[in-house]
């Protein structure tokens, strides 16, 4: 018996599985994605006004669509085998590199953390990849400054594609890095839904406190599903909302192609 052949033919029926499983996944979407596209204008201004009656302050989000892609990365390990370049002391696990600087990297500016940072990205022996990641200022604090990868010109939204550092009294410690590789379109341009129709699927699925603000809502791209070796990522809005009675902060997030609500954990400390 070839066990080899074997071997060879259940890899390959695999493969065809994984591809038959996301062929139907992205197909019920498209399903759901009409019924988001056939919610009337009438039904939207009616939720709005419920919103606001529940004192729930939005600001300005528009009513246009947008557009995006379902795209795919690898599950490679280029970060662990380009580490050794580093001349820093690292450690690598579930494909995130994390790396110390043994004394500090002092801010020139506290206010402008990121300015000493930009400088950072642009020595590989200090950051890899770096001119491949933007500042995110939603996404930082005063401890931890954020930086993303973007796919198609919006940032994304899961650690996967995130540089992260860490300041402590006026030095940058170190950083953990996720590294998003060979990216691929799936399947065509879709259109989104609208920042404002984010925002009544979120209310309309009770994730929207009563007496609270929306601080912001960006879109970028945050991880669907594994297959194949690789992850699927697709539009979502992401919205940061304040909490007046408590102070509380909260991150919600909405699938852009189907009005889902998707894992709530926004990589924000």
């Amino acid at each position: 018996m070839n066990f080899k052949r074997i071997e060879w033919i259940f890899v390959i029926a695999f493969i065809a599985l994984d591809i038959f499983l996301l062929s139907v996944y992205i197909t019920q979407n498209d399903t759901i994605d009409q019924r988001t596209t056939s919610f009337s204008s009438n039904a939207s201004v009616s939720v709005l006004k419920g919103i606001k009656n529940d004192q729930i302050n939005y600001g300005k989000l528009s009513d246009k669509a947008r557009f995006g892609y379902y795209v795919s990365s690898s599950n490679s390990n280029i970060l662990r085998d380009k580490a050794e370049e580093l001349r820093y002391s690292w450690e690598y696990s579930n494909r995130r590199l994390t790396v110390d600087f043994t004394s500090g990297v002092k801010v020139a500016d506290p206010e402008k953390p990121n300015a000493t940072i930009d400088e950072l990205l642009s020595d590989s022996q200090v950051v890899l990849f770096g001119k491949e990641y933007t500042y995110n200022q939603a996404l930082s604090t005063k401890n931890v400054v954020v930086y993303t990868q973007t796919i198609y010109g919006e940032p994304v939204f899961s650690s996967d594609g995130q540089l992260r550092f860490s300041l402590k009294n006026g030095y940058i410690t170190g950083y953990s890095q996720g590294y998003m590789d060979d990216i691929k379109i799936l399947r065509e341009r879709k259109e989104t839904i609208s920042q404002q129709r984010a925002l009544i699927w979120l209310y309309q699925y009770n994730k929207l406190p009563s007496n609270s603000q929306v601080l912001w809502c960006h879109m970028g791209y945050t991880r669907l599903l594994a297959v194949n070796n690789s992850m699927v990522y697709t539009p979502t809005w992401n919205f940061c909302i304040k909490n007046n009675a408590t102070g509380n902060i909260q991150y919600r997030r909405i699938n852009a192609f189907n009005g889902n609500v998707m894992d709530e954990t926004i990589s924000v400390k």
